[in-house]
């Protein structure tokens, strides 16, 4: 799972580092900062959507919100270098359109035991300079993810494996440890180069630089890739469906209003992820279209449970009923988001249950809507009667995190819970968390490496995670939660992983380890010239430049 903005570092959720120390915030001028319109409605974009024609594109331009360190996950696992990577490199699975796991390098698998999987290559396939892919290619860029000398990043997805082999010309065999639900995700961002070539460039594989050091079967050639932009041209012999566009220039602009410029002035057609609280000066500009998919990425609260006041239900449940989820949504995130109702969003279910389903689970979680009246109350219960002073801390790069805790605290102190809100340089705050010490509240954003509901249940709730460098910020134990937790991630049955997860989630409802806050939307601006076919939150694992054609 990812902590902090989108493109930070995914598995070992580094930050960009800010500048300055501690800065104490309160409302009037954190609203100012933030540049909030003061409206507290959601802006409405007009759809990427539609009918398209079959007629190639010579070129489109796009901009990707900043430079990627690097185009191999081992190296640098985030999402800016997968969206880019993914339009040249493959792995042996897919996501479709409803974020199921596909067929994509892996023409079919079988598993003859629950600790073997045996996966058949497709055949036919070619890397861009001509070379045919083979079992050794797959099982090398496979197995560099568990060599301790390179290092992955993608490694803490392969601890259980113990070997991979090619078992034939077009078949590798993957042997587990012990068996992992969660692993074929893995199989999704784990991209598959020519053996000889990564051997050839050592830590050179991936770098940008006056030459590309990087080779696919993808659908596109990455022709260039350095410190302004990426370019890649159609792969002609492509194994799969050949896409309309034929050249795309990928342009690096980190300045979130620099980007803005550029679609307006029409020197970019589209970009991903700008900052929803200017939403509505995007869904403003002429010629453009938006659209905000419903996102994977949540917000919530932790509350140390080894120490008061936090170790209290009732102070857990009063500021709960304190905060105003859909308020916070509405003022803070242009409306572009949900009130949570679990850490984990319901289409991250798509593999486990059908929505209907996931919504009846749901329904059973305990919820503490907003209520001033039942906050009162429940800390009349505590041993807190009179309230208490505590603070927080947001880091520097969320700024609607900052205005969320500041909602927050005016809303407690009419209960008489007095919080302090202070913005963190991104480093600071990040240690802060590592070193897992005087946790109090805090306020975590995370996006999920894969997409699946036990994705952060594995990283928050287990009792051997309350500890440094990870992720039980709450110091949660509970034997019941964790022997579910194994159950959940040992079996492939579907019903009895659906049964375990949402199970967890009713515990925590009811413990409230953690409130969940929002789940955020994700969102693209297009030139209206084109249209998008298929838009979603994780759109950076896929070929999304195969979904574009020109506008009917």
């Amino acid at each position: 799972m990812t902590m902090g903005h989108e493109g930070a570092t995914r598995r070992q959720a580094l930050l960009r580092a800010g500048a300055g120390g501690a800065a104490l915030l309160t409302l009037p001028g954190l609203l100012a900062a933030c540049g909030s319109d003061g409206t507290g409605t959601a802006s409405r974009g007009r759809g990427v959507g539609g009918a398209g024609r079959d007629s190639e594109i010579d070129s489109i331009t796009w901009s990707v919100p900043e430079r990627p360190e690097t185009l191999d996950m081992a190296a640098g696992y985030n999402t800016n270098g997968m969206m880019v990577a993914a339009l040249g490199l493959e792995g042996l699975l897919g996501l479709d359109d409803q974020l199921r796991l596909t067929p994509l390098l892996a023409e079919s698998w079988t598993s003859p035991d629950p600790r073997r999987t045996v996966y058949r290559i497709r055949q036919g396939v070619r890397f861009w300079d001509g070379s045919p892919l083979t079992a050794d290619d797959v099982a090398f860029s496979l197995g560099r993810h568990i060599d301790p000398k390179v290092g992955s990043q993608l490694g803490g997805f392969y601890g259980n494996v113990a070997a991979i082999e090619a078992t034939g010309p077009l078949e590798v065999t993957i042997r587990m440890k012990q068996p992992d639900a969660l692993f074929p995700h893995a199989l999704v961002e784990s991209f598959i180069v020519p053996k000889r070539l990564a051997r050839r460039l050592g830590r050179s594989l991936g770098q940008p630089g006056p030459r590309v050091n990087v080779v696919g079967t993808g659908a596109y050639r990455i022709t260039r890739f350095d410190d302004v932009q990426a370019t890649v041209e159609r792969n002609e012999s492509y194994w799969g469906r050949k896409p309309l566009v034929r050249r795309a220039v990928l342009k690096f602009v980190p300045d979130p209003q620099a980007n803005l410029l550029a679609v307006r002035a029409k020197e970019v057609d589209g970009t991903f992820e700008y900052p929803l609280p200017r939403a509505r000066n995007w869904d403003r500009l002429p010629g453009v279209r938006t659209q905000y998919s419903p996102g994977l990425a949540v917000a919530f609260l932790s509350f140390d449970l080894s120490k008061p006041p936090f170790d209290d239900l009732h102070v857990r449940r009063a500021i709960a009923h304190a905060i105003d989820r859909a308020g916070i949504v509405r003022a803070f995130l242009g409306g572009h988001g949900r009130p949570a109702a679990a850490i984990p969003a319901p289409e991250s279910w798509s593999e486990l249950a059908p929505r209907r389903e996931v919504d009846a689970l749901y329904a059973k979680i305990p919820q503490y809507p907003f209520d001033l009246d039942a906050a009162r109350r429940e800390l009349a219960l505590s041993a807190h009667p009179r309230g208490f002073s505590t603070e927080i801390s947001f880091p520097a790069n969320a700024p609607e995190q900052g205005r969320a805790l500041v909602n927050l605290a005016e809303s407690l102190k009419q209960i008489g819970i007095r919080l302090r809100v202070r913005e963190r340089s991104q480093t600071a705050w990040l240690a802060a968390i590592y070193a897992h010490d005087d946790l109090g509240m805090q306020l975590l954003s995370l996006t999920p490496d894969y997409v699946d509901p036990a994705n952060f249940m594995i990283g928050v709730y287990p009792s051997a995670a309350a500890v440094k460098n990870n992720f039980n910020l709450a110091n949660f134990k509970d034997p019941k939660v964790d022997r579910l937790i194994a159950e959940q991630g040992a079996t492939s049955d579907l019903r009895k992983r659906t049964q375990a997860i949402a199970e967890v989630l009713r515990i925590s409802g009811e413990q409230l380890p953690y409130f969940p806050l929002w789940w955020k939307d994700t969102p693209i601006a297009l030139s209206d010239r084109f249209v998008y076919q298929g838009f979603n939150s994780v759109y950076y694992a896929q070929n999304w430049l195969g979904r574009i054609r020109l506008r009917a």
